[in-house]
């Protein structure tokens, strides 16, 4: 603490001349640089009086009073953070300030006064200030740009050479500072993730340049039977703002020696019946209620081995133009007793998936066999056209889905 030699303006009244200027109170979890992490803006924000002030008469009831300045705005006195002092009341002293003045980003000057009798009295003794940073305000607010593959296709002998596969984030993104992170999610469907990310970066270095961050080639590797890897990513600034929208999607083919292959083609059931094995308007059950992949049993399964079907539609058949958002990903721990006979892999995102097949169209299935954390192989593809076309005379085509037969862009 330090004398101060003359009367200082505060809110509430005024210290006298030549009183002890108190030590600053402590704003307890702030990260490097004074900032609030982003974990506690929802939460009171605890504070400290680490340091006893030498005027403490017997008896005497003080009260601690906080105040808050927000940079360039008028200090305000937090009455809901009013603390009673006794000459006993041991030290450091704790106490929390409410969430409700943690609601927008501001940089914060705290204080705190010591009145006498009550906390009204006019006359104080007031404390140096603390200042500190809220930050609520994420990295990369609006529409952020697709990452950028380094290669197309992503080749097994790519990988060898490149066993960290230098993924470029566009570096424009708003609000961009030193030490934000890249979350990336790889996917073998084009649908936003639900869950962690694939891989999160080092802190950038830099608020200006370029942004690449390094993936294990063996990330790649993790997708046997994709055609197509699909790329998101969120952004996170230092304090751990996370910005909840994800990127728009990035793909490339991967074109990779999968695993051996080892097991029989799955099949089509409601494609068996056509002579040219296609699911059409008159597959039972309909298309656009769900598509079955059938996996027969094999002596090779064990129980509790992991199977992951992948399906990829195309535009052409049989497996010419892939349509990306056809990509799904489905997967069943085989049961010894329940899938004496078999399983069936429904694929019920039909809309997504099932209906941009619309007129000699393709797809094609196959499926991955895990047991533990080892590929033990992969099945042959199996291939189906598929055709929404009404047959008739009359234009316009008509395409049948669930509402009826009627035309389609």
């Amino acid at each position: 603490m330090k004398a101060s030699n003359s009367g200082q303006a505060n809110v509430g009244g005024s210290s006298s001349s030549g009183v002890l200027i108190l030590d600053a109170p402590e704003v307890i979890r702030l990260l490097p640089g004074n900032v609030l992490p982003a974990l506690y803006n929802n939460t009171d924000l605890e504070v400290r009086i680490n340091s006893e002030w030498p005027i403490r008469p017997p008896g005497m009831r003080q009260f601690v009073v906080f105040v808050w300045r927000v940079v360039d705005e008028s200090p305000i006195e937090v009455t809901e953070s009013i603390i009673e002092v006794l000459d006993t009341t041991p030290f450091p002293i704790d106490a929390f300030i409410p969430a409700s003045y943690l609601l927008s980003s501001a940089v914060v000057e705290l204080s705190f006064h010591v009145h006498n009798l009550s906390p009204d009295n006019p006359t104080f003794e007031p404390s140096e200030s603390v200042t500190f940073t809220i930050d609520r305000d994420f990295p990369g607010s609006g529409l952020l740009q697709p990452a950028i593959y380094p290669a197309d296709p992503i080749t097994s002998p790519y990988l060898i050479s490149n066993p960290f596969v230098q993924m470029n984030i566009p570096e424009t993104y708003s609000g961009r500072a030193a030490n934000d992170q890249v979350l990336l999610y790889f996917s073998g469907i084009n649908v936003p993730p639900t869950g962690p990310p694939t891989l999160i970066s080092p802190p950038i270095s830099s608020a200006t340049g370029l942004i690449n961050v390094l993936v294990p080639a063996d990330v790649f590797r993790s997708f046997p039977g994709a055609l197509l890897i699909f790329c998101f990513y969120r952004l996170r600034d230092y304090v751990g703002n996370l910005n909840p929208q994800f990127s728009q999607v990035a793909q490339a083919t991967l074109d990779l020696a999968g695993p051996p292959v080892r097991f029989v083609r799955p099949r089509f059931p409601q494609a068996e019946l056509h002579s040219a094995y296609y699911i059409t308007c008159s597959s039972n059950p309909p298309m656009w209620t769900s598509v079955e992949v059938r996996i027969d049993p094999d002596p090779a399964f064990s129980h509790g081995d992991l199977l992951t079907m992948r399906f990829q539609g195309y535009a052409s058949a049989p497996d010419q133009n892939p349509i990306a958002d056809t990509a799904l990903t489905l997967t069943h721990f085989w049961d010894a007793v329940a899938d004496a006979a078999g399983y069936s892999f429904k694929i019920l995102d039909v809309e997504r998936v099932i209906r941009p097949l619309k007129d000699t169209a393709g797809g094609r299935a196959c499926f991955v066999v895990s047991r533990g954390a080892t590929t033990l192989g992969i099945s042959a593809f199996r291939y189906a056209r598929f055709d929404r076309v009404v047959i008739t005379t009359q234009p316009p085509t008509l395409y049948c889905w669930i509402g009826g037969n009627a035309p389609e862009p």
